[in-house]
């Protein structure tokens, strides 16, 4: 045994296992007691409606061994159901696979029926344990370095195509989806 492999928790161990089997694990943080929400963004095209319980929290999921796997940043995307991240992060990471470089400001085609996202940079003061957690134990655990990179996928409004940056953008929209890159006007 490693003196390295000695203290891997199974959380950690079930990561590790992930990436290995399918190229990335993926976590997925939700409201407290919160079986999925009755509707996606993108399920139907019917917008999401959550409880007045759900208003401060945040729904996300990310990638872990995107690093590893595609040597690429992590990614992060809000507001949809455990499925549909999962659905939209394996989709990038297949994308990375087969040669899609991310980068800011990038349109990704083919995650989402009939609509195209954004990468957008996410901040370094951003990546944080709260939204990264598992990548931060990941990039210590693999290089013994911080992680400093991360994607974050924004999706569009079903019904218009604007995305949070867009005048006229709705507002739950936005609300779903927070900005953790820069979001002046020279971003």
């Amino acid at each position: 045994m490693r003196d390295e492999d000695w203290d891997v928790a199974g959380h950690e161990q079930q990561i590790l296992e992930n990436i290995e089997e399918f190229g990335c694990h993926i976590t997925v943080v939700s409201p407290p007691d919160d079986d999925e929400p009755e509707d996606d963004p993108y399920d139907d095209e019917i917008e999401p409606e959550f409880d007045d319980d759900d208003e401060d929290q945040e729904r996300f999921a990310y990638s872990v061994g995107f690093t590893k796997t595609v040597k690429q940043p992590e990614v992060i995307v809000f507001g949809f159901s455990t499925e549909l991240s999962a659905a939209v992060i394996n989709g990038l990471l297949d994308m990375c696979r087969e040669g899609l470089v991310m980068e800011d400001w990038k349109e990704i085609d083919g995650l989402l029926k009939g609509h195209r996202c954004v990468l957008r940079e996410v901040e370094p003061e951003c990546i944080v344990p709260f939204y990264f957690n598992s990548a931060i134990w990941f990039a210590e655990h693999e290089t013994g370095r911080d992680l400093t990179r991360a994607m974050q996928l924004v999706w569009p409004g079903v019904d218009d195509g604007l995305f949070p940056w867009d005048k006229g953008c709705s507002e739950l929209v936005r609300e779903l989806q927070p900005p953790l890159y820069r979001t002046s006007l020279n971003s």
